[in-house]
């Protein structure tokens, strides 16, 4: 096997695994390269490995607060005298968080090891004070697969360790360790994010996508999805770009059987309401008449003979008004059959 060899390196390569050099071949780590850092149980060490680059959309669409953020973050980090700069965005599931977390970590132009849910946070220091390269480490989702009282200590580089901007994403900050909370010193920057901040984006999403009529659409988003997540807006859009070109179906039709919440009234009509429909279609009468009788006969108000049943050609075999069972006119006589 043939192996390039570089001087000051400290990492070795053993087939897939990449290792803090003890003996072996040299490995550099390469800037912009993920890493996947994960911990193996059985051996009681971490599995350090190339996992290609960071899964991005083909075009990302950024508002300008997170611009603004990115530039502050990253000129922090260049002449930070910290060994460790901590960023936390924080919020509503599906806002834009991770695509953030990847793009900052991209911009930073260092390698970018992305820290697997299994791996122990008591365990971090004992890793990343091996080496002094300047890297980038994220945490997807910190306050459900850490515990996060077990960070500080690597946050706050009491040990010598690597230079670190760490990006930790969350979705409820109230689960976070409170001594990372008001203390720049671990969490120097926190981005939060609500529900309505894509508003600024989607009128550019749905131009993008090419549908027809590009400001009924985005108006029909803005006002009756609820959670404007990428994720819903981009599936919306995708489903209404599937059904436009059939006139019968509306906005509304398209949403009601996808799984996002909306402020539509329900279209679920009542037990009057059906039946006042029937009534209409075999009658002829109007919606409105035969809803009236419907409440009507519900109501014991019906103020002709003729009853919402009597109306469609149907009469009951009892007569549910008549309480004695004396009438032998309504008994059911098996003899006369």
């Amino acid at each position: 096997m043939t192996t390039e060899i570089k001087n000051g390196a400290q990492f070795i390569k053993q087939g897939n695994n990449i290792r803090v050099k003890p003996d072996g071949l040299d490995y550099n780590l390469i800037p912009g390269k993920v890493y996947d850092l994960h911990w193996d149980d059985w051996k009681s060490t971490y599995i350090f490995s190339e996992n290609g680059e960071l899964n991005l959309p083909k075009k990302v669409y950024e508002l300008k607060k997170d611009v603004i953020f990115k530039k502050r973050v990253l000129k922090y980090f260049e002449d930070a005298p910290t060994q460790t700069t901590g960023i936390m965005l924080a919020g509503t599931k599906g806002t834009g968080k991770t695509v953030l977390a990847k793009v900052l970590a991209k911009e930073s132009k260092l390698p970018i090891i992305v820290v697997g849910s299994d791996y122990p946070a008591k365990k971090l220091n004992d890793f990343f004070k091996e080496f002094n390269v300047p890297v980038c480490v994220i945490f997807d989702e910190v306050e459900k697969n850490w515990n996060t009282n077990q960070m500080l200590e690597f946050l706050d580089g009491i040990q010598a360790t690597a230079k670190k901007l760490v990006i930790m994403t969350c979705n409820n900050l109230n689960m976070v360790s409170e001594y990372m909370q008001d203390r720049c010193s671990r969490i120097r920057y926190l981005r939060k994010y609500t529900p309505s901040d894509n508003i600024e984006i989607i009128a550019s999403v749905v131009a993008d996508s090419g549908v027809r009529d590009v400001a009924k659409v985005t108006e029909f988003i803005i006002k009756n999805i609820k959670l404007l997540s990428i994720d819903n807006i981009i599936s919306f859009i995708n489903e209404v770009k599937l059904l436009e070109d059939d006139e019968t179906i509306t906005l509304e039709d398209i949403i009601e059987i996808m799984n996002i919440s909306t402020r539509l009234v329900s279209k679920e009509k009542s037990d009057e309401e059906r039946i006042a429909q029937t009534i209409a279609d075999v009658t002829g009468k109007t919606l409105e008449q035969s809803l009236l009788e419907v409440k009507n006969t519900f109501n014991g108000t019906s103020s002709d003979d003729t009853s919402c049943t009597e109306s469609i050609g149907y009469t009951p075999p009892f007569d549910f008004d008549n309480d004695s069972d004396d009438n032998e006119d309504d008994e059911y006589d098996e003899e006369d059959e």
